[in-house]
């Protein structure tokens, strides 16, 4: 495998690792602090969405894109 490759494979591998922690942090203080309280609004969906967006490319890089499609159907 190419160097160059390899390390971009890692670099996003650490990119969405990263996203992830900040969502599920998120999550832990918007459960605790609001949902648990009754607050039912929806939070974190910036944080969601980012995570997400960065997992579908990772696997459409990989090329694992169809099983989204699967997911979707």
């Amino acid at each position: 495998m190419d160097q160059n490759k390899a390390a971009d494979g890692k670099d996003k591998k650490a990119n969405c690792a990263e996203l992830k922690k900040k969502y599920e942090a998120c999550f832990r203080e918007w459960y605790a602090d609001q949902f648990l309280r009754g607050n039912r609004a929806p939070a974190c969906l910036n944080e969601w969405e980012d995570y997400k967006d960065c997992m579908t490319e990772s696997l459409k890089a990989k090329q694992l894109g169809h099983l989204l499609d699967e997911d979707r159907k």
